[in-house]
């Protein structure tokens, strides 16, 4: 991921590996407040960050780590060999719930198109019978002599979707680590 802030603009590109064990190339562009992705060798799309379908797509550390100021108040905060380690846990909240606490809207926000996927085939679970398992965002900070530098994040969550036959695993876990600073500039692809 490179990221500039004067303009502010985006790039990352990774592998979404699913949870049957395929592996899809990943691009995901935001310049000027539009994002744009591409999953494998399908097309673009493109569309505001407010758009929940981009928004899942988006991982800002600095949009992110601005979010996670906002609870960070419920963090621990650890010592580690060579810095400081924040982080937030939870477990046992029903969907309904978490979608208003703010430590918690993103995972929910992030577990919906797989809802809405398993809903059309025939799950009926409310937002109240869907369980979150467990949910951890950790932030590695480096101890440098002129402040903390961000060197790693890490984001996952477990929901646990109630169906007859028993329950349905949804699951996600985001890594990010921080090589350094970017000097260069983010363009679109040609053809975007």
């Amino acid at each position: 991921m490179h990221r500039t802030t004067a303009p502010v603009a985006l790039q990352q590109t990774g592998t979404v590996i699913t949870s049957k064990g395929e592996r899809k190339p990943e691009a995901v562009y935001v310049v000027g407040g539009t994002g744009y992705v591409k999953e494998g060798v399908g097309g673009w799309k493109k569309g505001a960050l407010s758009d929940p379908d981009i928004a899942n797509e988006v991982e800002d550390p600095l949009a992110e780590l601005d979010t996670f100021a906002g609870y960070a108040k419920s963090a621990t905060v650890a010592r580690t060999g060579t810095g400081v380690r924040l982080r937030v846990s939870a477990s046992g909240w029903q969907l309904s719930a978490a979608r208003n606490r703010p430590a918690l809207e993103r995972a929910a926000r992030e577990v919906q198109p797989t809802l809405d996927q398993l809903r059309r085939a025939g799950v009926t679970a409310t937002d109240s019978r869907i369980t979150l398992k467990d949910f951890s965002e950790t932030w590695d900070l480096d101890d440098e002599a002129q402040g903390y530098r961000v060197a790693s994040h890490r984001y996952a969550f477990t929901f646990l979707v109630p169906f007859p036959s028993g329950d349905i695993t949804v699951s996600q876990e985001v890594r990010a680590d921080n090589r350094g600073v970017f000097g260069g500039h983010v363009t679109l692809p040609s053809g975007v």
